[in-house]
């Protein structure tokens, strides 16, 4: 799939309801899904680097105690 069509599909969600992207919480009616912001996204995107840096830092050392 190309960066264009990505960014289309992207769009098509976006402008969906909360009962065309998903269903309400049973309790509050709030819903129980929503899109992340890009701020949030960005938070995200740096605490999986974050993550997957000291995986392979972990991976390493154990590798090297071994």
């Amino acid at each position: 799939m190309d960066e264009q069509t990505r960014r289309q599909r992207r769009k098509e969600r976006e402008t969906k309801t909360v009962e065309q992207v998903g269903e309400t919480h049973p309790e509050s009616g709030e819903p129980a899904v929503r899109w992340l912001t890009s701020e949030e996204l960005d938070e995200l995107r740096r605490d999986m680097k974050e993550a997957s840096a000291w995986a392979r830092a972990e991976l390493k050392r154990r590798k090297a105690d071994s």
